[in-house]
């Protein structure tokens, strides 16, 4: 008879670095056999507030009593608004975009170049538009469009995008209607973000990241500097340890807002086996 651990190893599909999951809670996921993963994934940074933020259920149960499911304006526009000033108060125009062919439209109205990442891209680059992840900022004073990575467990929400000048924003394609659902959740996880933001305790346990001098890291996200086949080797075997690492190389591994010294040590083993062997 196969064990457990066996048969959750074979549950894995096939080039990916995650088990099949049916919960998750925090910043753990679990499989159908009962087996706990740490993630440090947290879904390309979505769920750096965990996958359960507070708010979700109330709100998703609030919101759908009510029938606001369908594409209709709704208030949850303009509050969204005004949390999203309240971050980033540089950027006072806010589009949201369900079409990824208009997300594309806006950044070629504003520049040609690759959106500026500050958790991976290179110093010099571009940094004309701009993600923006939490705990690190976004690109600087001369970033005019700014996508920030909203703490939003899914990749079914719209695409926010905040515009800073006034010449792009004529430019940029009006926002698409959004379900008020969606709208709403995204309230209730960016109100829970910017509370977790005026924490110094919080924002420095988070900046702290154990890697740090292993792999090239900034603030709580990381890259391996692995190439794609000693990535999806290192991926593999973080699996068998019970840790979810993201799909590819080039995609920032993050670290949990919260972990035991028996999580973090493993990682901290195979991490410097793997980066000894890089040099």
């Amino acid at each position: 008879m196969e064990s457990r651990g066996k048969a959750t190893r074979q549950d894995w599909p096939e080039g990916y670095t995650m088990p099949t999951v049916v919960r998750a809670r925090d910043f753990h996921v679990y499989d159908r056999y009962g087996e706990r993963y740490t993630d440090f994934f947290q879904n390309y940074g979505r769920a750096i507030l965990g996958h359960r933020p507070e708010r979700i259920q109330q709100a998703i149960k609030s919101t759908v009593s009510r029938g606001l499911i369908a594409e209709y304006p709704s208030v949850y526009t303009g509050r969204l608004e005004k949390l999203l000033v309240n971050l980033f108060p540089s950027f006072p125009v806010v589009r949201y975009y369900t079409d990824p062919r208009k997300v594309m439209q806006a950044v070629s109205a504003v520049s040609d170049d690759e959106i500026f990442d500050p958790a991976v891209s290179a110093e010099h680059a571009s940094r004309t538009v701009s993600y923006w992840r939490p705990f690190l900022g976004f690109g600087g004073a001369e970033s005019v469009m700014l996508f920030p990575i909203l703490p939003f467990p899914g990749s079914f929400v719209p695409q926010v995008v905040c515009l800073k000048e006034a010449f792009c924003t004529a430019q940029v394609p009006p926002s698409d209607v959004v379900s008020p659902l969606l709208l709403d959740l995204l309230v209730k996880t960016t109100v829970s973000l910017i509370q977790v933001l005026k924490s110094e305790e919080t924002v420095a346990k988070r900046m702290d990241n154990p890697l740090s001098g292993v792999f090239k890291t900034r603030g709580p996200y990381g890259l391996t500097g692995l190439s794609e086949e000693r990535y999806a080797a290192f991926a593999r075997e973080a699996l068998t340890k019970q840790m979810v690492f993201p799909p590819t190389a080039d995609i920032p591994f993050i670290i949990p807002g919260s972990y035991t010294k028996g999580e973090m040590g493993p990682l901290m083993e195979l991490a410097s086996r793997y980066a000894d062997a890089v040099t």
